[in-house]
Formats: C-alpha cells, structure tokens, sequence
C-alpha cells in the first residue's frame, strides 16, 4: 500500500484522538459546519529529498511529506489564543509520539514540527485558523504500490529479454 496513503490516514486518525477535538477531516474546504474545535488535514506536497544511489536502487526513493493541518476554535478574542496554543501542544505531542507514524517513516526518515502560521479572522468565519506544519521523512518502495508486485517486475524483466 502507498505509504504517502498510509501516514495521511494515520495523520487524520491522530487528529481525532487529540484531547478535546471533536472533528477531525481530510482534505475539507468548507469548515463553518465542522464542530470546534476541529483539526483539518491538507495532503499537502510530496518531494523527492534524494536521487537514488543508483539506476539500480531508482524503484527506492527517500521523499518527505508536508501537510498542514488546520487547527479551528471558537472562542472571545480573549479565549482564542490560549485554546489554539493548548490544542497547538496536544498535537504536537500527538504526532511525534505516535509509534505506527514513526514506524511508517522507518529508520531513515522521520517526523518534523516545522511551526505555525496563526491567520487572522475573516469576515465568513469570523475565527482565526493556526496552520500546524510537520515534515514526514520517508522511504518510497515501489513495490509497496497498490498493483505493483514482485511478479509484475518478474513479467517485465521476462518481457525485456525476449525482446
């Protein structure tokens, strides 16, 4: 299974078992019906850190993986910023202590806190959003993808030296 799949899942999972959140999402644009406080997960981007070792080892690739998650709260002027920085911190301990996400990164990856962007209030919402950021660092194997085997390589090396 794709691992990128896999930790945005988990990712979102996580979310939802933070303290005192009641929703938790993926990839929802249209949040004034969400309960609050909500975390939102964003897929974010995907980038290759390095280039194989060789042509050989080129099905095997170190990628990381930048979501954002929205963190909403409703609240008085006053409340707003001590709630986001409480749900701020739960989070955070959340998603770096989470065993199946650092498995999913395995020995040569890893998990980030990059930090937050706190948006202001806009006239539709009328509450501020905090955009919690994380790196996940981890190994692509493409034989891990969904209808890629072991056999299907087996038949295209077979098919290429027939040819």
């Amino acid at each position: 299974m794709d691992k990128r799949e896999q930790i945005l899942a988990r990712l979102t999972t996580v979310c939802g078992s933070v303290q005192g959140i009641v929703s938790a999402k993926r990839n929802v644009l249209d949040v004034p019906l969400l309960g609050r406080p909500a975390l939102v997960v964003q897929d974010g981007s995907e980038e290759r850190l390095d280039a194989p070792a060789s042509a050989n080892r080129s099905g095997v690739q170190r990628l990381q993986l930048t979501p954002q998650i929205w963190l909403l709260v409703r609240g008085s002027a006053d409340d707003a910023g001590p709630l986001m920085s409480l749900f701020r911190g739960r989070l955070i301990a959340a998603v770096l202590q989470d065993q199946t996400l650092l498995d999913l990164t395995g020995t040569s990856g890893g998990i980030r806190y990059d930090g937050v962007t706190v948006n202001e209030p806009t006239p539709e919402t009328k509450e501020p959003r905090m955009d919690v950021n994380f790196t996940f660092v981890y190994t692509l194997n493409l034989n891990d993808l969904t209808g890629t085997t072991e056999t299907d390589h087996a038949v295209r090396r077979n098919r290429a030296g027939h040819q």
